[in-house]
């Protein structure tokens, strides 16, 4: 059993725990949200602009290539096709170009104005280029920023004390500047049209779904749920076995949207996202859904890999590894998914030419910031926020790194979030389900409820290639209810046992009724 063997919890302390979360929240409504000017520099940021637009000077959006930055530089793009003004979009290539901003991208873009979304903040080098050739470089981004700061004007909630909320996506910084340029140049433009764009981010970027980002991402579901954007209807319509929750967007919508930037050009997803034809629509979605297909099948290899190496290495306090030319695409995927399963930092690199250069993870309750900076005499670069960040450093300078992390691994506290307690499984009904969905949507800073069930296991039915997930059903009481757990075949000589599990609720579409979604599941001898 749990240390803390919880209690039995009643429909009534549930709905009394939810409640709890939110007693001391000031932002609760879209008339709550800050006003746009409490960002530092945003009106200044907003007057250069309708500057730029007034003078016809040529101004580049430049994204980054996950769904916060191409949701970004879509808003960004609608937004000035409204005014009507004529802008370019540049996505770097993950590839070939690397991160956000550089001075390789600047030498080759002819621009007047440069405004980056959801990046910049750590470009030096290239603002100053920028600089040399009289380029007007505007930085919006949400990063953690370091000592230097770029030579630019910049708008970053971490850079603004008098704004309520350090925690929000480069796309809803991109959605401020937009605020900011319509309140300037006295356009009547409806933001509240690109919040659908902008819930996509919010939960793709894992942002806390508190405050400003709750609200927000509340009202861009209901957007979305009317959406008159043809790429969302399709994505609606290929999803539509599915709730559409904050749980759709970051196990359907995300990773489909986000394969584009790993596997090939995100620019393929921006250009999905903002195409108006239909046929064209089809076909891009199409090509998504097959290279997402890519994705998966890349990432269960190097996924395979990493676990077999790591075994060598399972007493270490963090994960650290690279393979020759693991795909750099997924590196992030897999390094969250060895970090959830031994509940430990996580660092996923790839070699080329002798650099290293991937993703890194963290469990909950700790900073990649914080440890990266511990480390940074090792780096020849990092960059990213409290959950996730990106970094590469010499091959010759790996083992130093790693003996570095060791020590500051060693001084880690992680924290794993909390069972709310015991539940019987005749509490499972339309009643408790109703209360669950009330406090909506689940995720970082509001985590979905996990309860301790303790049942017999009645039967396990396998599915999936491989046979690597399972169903189960479990019994109390004479009370049934089906399980699902994913990446976890449970052995069937636990049937007819009694087990322990850890396990979430969730809408079964295909039974139509409430389901188990198990994350953890023993025999009782075992716990």
């Amino acid at each position: 059993m749990l240390k803390n063997n919880p209690e039995f919890l009643s429909k009534e302390e549930i709905l009394k725990f939810l409640k709890s979360r939110f007693c001391e929240e000031k932002i609760s409504t879209l008339k709550d949200l800050p006003h746009p000017n409490t960002l530092e520099n945003l009106e200044q940021m907003a007057q250069r602009i309708k500057s730029a637009i007034l003078e016809k000077k040529r101004i580049v959006i430049l994204g980054d290539y996950d769904v916060d930055g191409v949701v970004s530089c879509a808003i960004m793009s609608e937004f000035f096709a409204l005014i009507p003004y004529e802008v370019s979009v540049v996505i770097p290539n993950r590839f070939s170009d690397g991160y956000g901003i550089s001075e390789k991208i600047v030498e080759r873009l002819e621009a007047d104005v440069i405004i980056t979304v959801d990046n910049g903040i750590t470009a030096v080098s290239a603002a100053n280029l920028c600089k040399d050739r009289g380029i007007e470089l505007l930085i919006t981004d949400h990063h953690t920023p370091k000592e230097e700061l770029p030579n630019a004007l910049i708008v970053n909630p971490k850079l603004s004390p008098n704004f309520p909320q350090k925690e929000i996506c480069g796309a809803n910084v991109a959605w401020y500047l937009c605020a900011a340029i319509k309140q300037q140049m006295g356009l009547k433009i409806d933001l509240s049209q690109f919040l659908d764009f902008l819930s996509l981010a919010i939960i793709s970027d894992v942002m806390p779904l508190n405050g400003i980002n709750r609200v927000l991402f509340k009202k861009g579901l209901e957007v979305f749920k009317a959406t008159q954007y043809p790429s969302l209807k399709a994505l609606k319509e290929n999803f539509k076995n599915q709730v559409l929750s904050a749980e759709t967007y970051a196990f359907y919508l995300s990773p489909l949207l986000n394969c584009a930037g790993r596997m090939r050009e995100a620019k393929e997803a921006y250009d999905f996202l903002t195409q108006k034809d239909e046929k064209e629509i089809h076909n891009n979605l199409a090509s998504l859904l097959e290279l997402n297909k890519e994705r998966k099948a890349t990432q269960e290899v190097i996924y395979g890999q990493a676990k077999e190496q790591f075994s060598k290495e399972e007493h270490l306090p963090f994960v650290c590894l690279y393979g020759e030319a693991w795909h750099e695409g997924v590196l992030g995927i897999v390094s969250a998914r060895m970090c959830e399963e031994f509940l430990k930092p996580s660092i996923i690199l790839t070699k080329s030419e002798g650099i290293l250069k991937g993703s890194m993870r963290v469990p909950y309750g700790v900073d990649c910031m914080e440890v990266l900076e511990e480390c940074k005499d090792y780096l020849k670069g990092y960059g990213g926020h409290s959950g996730a960040a990106g970094l590469s450093l010499e091959l010759q300078d790996f083992i130093d790194f790693k003996n570095t992390l060791m020590q500051v691994s060693y001084t880690i506290k992680t924290q794993q979030e909390e069972v709310m307690g015991r539940l019987h499984l005749k509490e499972i009904d339309r009643e408790l389900w109703e209360i669950l969905e009330n406090f909506e949507p689940y995720g970082e800073a509001n985590p979905k409820p996990k309860f301790l069930i303790v049942a017999k296991l009645k039967n396990v039915r396998y599915f999936g290639e491989g046979n690597i997930h399972s169903n189960v059903l479990l019994e109390e009481e004479g009370r049934i209810c089906k399980g699902i757990a994913f990446f976890n075949a449970v052995c069937k000589d636990f049937i007819d046992k009694d087990v322990e599990c850890i396990a979430s609720l969730f809408w079964d579409n295909f039974s139509n009724h409430l389901a188990l979604r198990i994350e953890n599941i023993k025999p009782i001898d075992e716990c």
